[in-house]
């Protein structure tokens, strides 16, 4: 029952997302991600799973869209199996929150997009830490 639930949101995730996203950076590499339209214009969630040389993991991000600029800011969490990439090294941990503050980029490119964040992180487990770490995207959908 579980493998069917499970089959079955991911393809209402698919058929519901309005963005596939593919970023390299925090918090474990390379991610893969989908973006949802929460409220229209203004406010997106993601979900993502990435691997890196360290650890594998996932999330969720709620990302609020800054009217008449190509600026967003959000929130998010995040579990993996090691570490995650973030500075300074010796306070990186596998669980936690994030902020997300990120632009797009304005390239002439129809259907893509491609993006820049900087993730300011509070680390949960295996102990509590700051760091800051960043990623670079690309993004395609309408």
């Amino acid at each position: 029952m579980r493998r069917w639930l499970a089959a079955v949101l991911v393809v209402l995730a698919l058929g519901l997302a309005q963005r596939a996203e593919v970023s390299g950076g925090s918090p474990f590499g390379v991610q893969g991600g989908l973006r949802f339209p929460l409220v229209p214009l203004l406010l997106d969630g993601r979900v993502y799973g990435g691997v890196g040389l360290e650890a594998m993991g996932g999330g969720v991000d709620l990302l609020l869209k800054l009217p008449l600029t190509d600026l967003y800011l959000g929130l998010g969490g995040f579990y993996g199996t090691g570490p995650a990439l973030t500075l300074p090294q010796d306070s990186r941990g596998h669980a936690g929150l994030r902020a997300v503050l990120g632009t797009w980029l304005d390239l002439p490119l129809p259907l893509i997009g491609v993006y820049v964040e900087v993730h300011p992180t509070l680390f949960l487990a295996p102990n509590t830490g700051l760091g800051i770490g960043g990623a670079v995207g690309v993004s395609v959908g309408l």
